[in-house]
């Protein structure tokens, strides 16, 4: 064979390997770059898993210790309550805390006729400082989420069934995303008892201003007040 044919024969066959290694390393590079992105998204799959399962804990552990912190201190005066006829129940509903600390409510529920679910809502209404005058301007979206814990429910209760439902509050240090220092006051918090499942706001002047809704049970909201030293 020529040499010069032979020549541009091996030049091309080189420029053809070369073409298939390159394509082969890029080939490679993508799939090395897919599976360490697939390694990244199954590490940060894991560890929310993992948060949501200690969030979780958490928030049924503290909602066990007071539950049995309301059943030794309240529970009796509770069904006393509602067994005389009583369809809602906060017997203790002023209570003083400092701030960092916390105390529990115990609201009691009665149910009568048909077996039915209940929902539980508590929001917070509105603040005073110590002449009761002047109102306190405190974010309530903050305080919902800050200071309240509790479940909602739905809670289902046959015909004559108690139910004791734990809320607890515990005083912040601020009143708002800005970090506005709490002030001592009286901080009062709205409670209502909703037949079925209902996740409509517990809004004492919506309901005065439109009407007091069907589903609230024994038409009425109840409130706790905290005071702030």
């Amino acid at each position: 064979m020529n040499k010069k044919i032979w020549s541009k024969f091996s030049s091309v066959h080189k420029a053809e390997n070369d073409k298939k290694k390159f394509t082969s390393f890029l080939n490679n590079k993508k799939g090395f770059e897919l599976s360490a992105t697939v390694i990244v998204l199954l590490v940060i799959t894991i560890v929310i898993f993992i948060g949501s399962l200690f969030f979780l804990r958490t928030f049924f552990t503290g909602a066990q210790e007071i539950k049995g912190e309301i059943e030794r201190s309240t529970q009796e005066q509770i069904e006393n309550l509602l067994r005389s006829g009583d369809l809602v129940s906060i017997p203790l509903n002023k209570k003083t805390i400092k701030q960092g600390n916390g105390a529990i409510f115990g609201l009691g529920i009665r149910n009568i006729g048909a077996q039915k679910d209940f929902t539980v809502i508590s929001n917070f209404h509105k603040a005073f400082e110590v002449d009761g005058k002047t109102e306190i301007q405190a974010d309530p979206w903050y305080i919902n989420d800050n200071w309240l814990l509790y479940s909602e429910g739905p809670y289902r209760l046959d015909s004559n069934e108690l139910k004791l439902v734990p809320i607890s509050v515990t005083v912040d240090h601020a009143i708002d995303d800005s970090c506005t220092s709490t002030k001592s006051g009286t901080y009062v918090f709205n409670v209502c008892v909703f037949k079925g499942i209902n996740m409509m706001d517990c809004d004492l002047e919506v309901f005065k201003a439109t009407g007091f809704p069907e589903e609230l049970y024994n038409k009425k909201v109840y409130q706790m007040l905290v005071e702030v030293p």
